[in-house]
């Protein structure tokens, strides 16, 4: 894949990038989660179809850290309620874990912004 992009194109798309990074902590500094290692985990988790996972499938929706830090901020998300813990009817030793609504709303309104944003480089 070496096909190259006009250097205007080029900084369009890097600052829609940085655009959408600042969107982030706009969206989710005031909570304390302006670490773009939330956006991987949150939107992994938003956009597959299942609303419940393991909480241990979610440590590897943060690739950018080590799994100890993944375990720590996941317990830190439930913890603030930011992620939903339950314990799976099935095996109540596994412990099920989805999106608090107050999160869920707020990557939306994210999303949104930049679906916007990426829409305007057409």
């Amino acid at each position: 894949m070496k096909k190259k992009i006009a250097r205007t194109k080029g900084q369009a798309v890097a600052r829609a990038i940085l655009d959408m990074d600042w969107q982030w902590s706009a969206h989710f500094g005031d909570l304390g989660l302006n670490d773009l290692n939330y956006s991987d985990l949150f939107c992994r988790m938003w956009v597959d179809q299942d609303d419940y996972f393991a909480k241990t499938a979610l440590y590897e929706f943060m690739p950018g850290v080590s799994r100890r830090t993944a375990v720590r901020y996941v317990q830190e998300l439930i913890d603030s309620g930011w992620l939903l813990e339950t314990s799976s009817a099935a095996d109540r030793r596994i412990k099920q874990v989805s999106l608090a609504a107050s999160i869920e709303e707020r990557l939306e309104q994210f999303l949104a912004y930049v679906h916007q944003r990426f829409a305007a480089l057409d």
